[in-house]
């Protein structure tokens, strides 16, 4: 796991939570800054601590996982929340047309050499329904 978790991803509510409440009230849960781009609220949201948005001018809020409110951020105890939920719509017109050259330059052609991509290898997890040998030490969380 890692401290910052970071959510951009379209959710619907047949898809499993990233982790529940459950998960984030246990002593190894890692992340202490959750950035959800996406926004979705509770309790239809992939993420369980994401209760409220948050605006630009006040970004973030904390999360206490034992009582499962909110706190005041950058409390020791606490997941700080940012949940902006007009966030991509910030971005500046700058910036979204260079990520859309970058795709269209770097990754689209990535995409079109598949299995001769060097890039793409690497980061495919499973391939035919099996890890690949690169995730392979991934086999007994995909297991168990």
């Amino acid at each position: 796991m890692t401290d910052i978790f970071i959510n951009g991803i379209f959710y619907d509510k047949k898809a499993p939570m990233f982790f529940t409440l459950e998960d984030m009230q246990r002593p190894d849960f890692r992340p202490k800054v959750i950035a959800d781009i996406t926004c979705d609220l509770m309790p239809a949201s992939s993420v369980p601590s994401t209760i409220r948005a948050t605006k630009i001018a006040d970004p973030v809020y904390g999360f206490d996982p034992v009582s499962g409110t909110e706190v005041p951020p950058y409390l020791p105890n606490g997941v700080d929340m940012m949940t902006i939920d007009n966030l991509p719509s910030e971005l500046p017109r700058d910036a979204s047309a260079f990520f859309g050259r970058q795709l269209l330059e770097r990754i689209l052609p990535e995409l079109l050499k598949g299995r001769e991509s060097a890039a793409i290898c690497r980061g495919m997890i499973a391939e035919k329904g099996a890890l690949t040998e690169e995730f392979a030490y991934l086999k007994d969380y995909v297991q168990g």
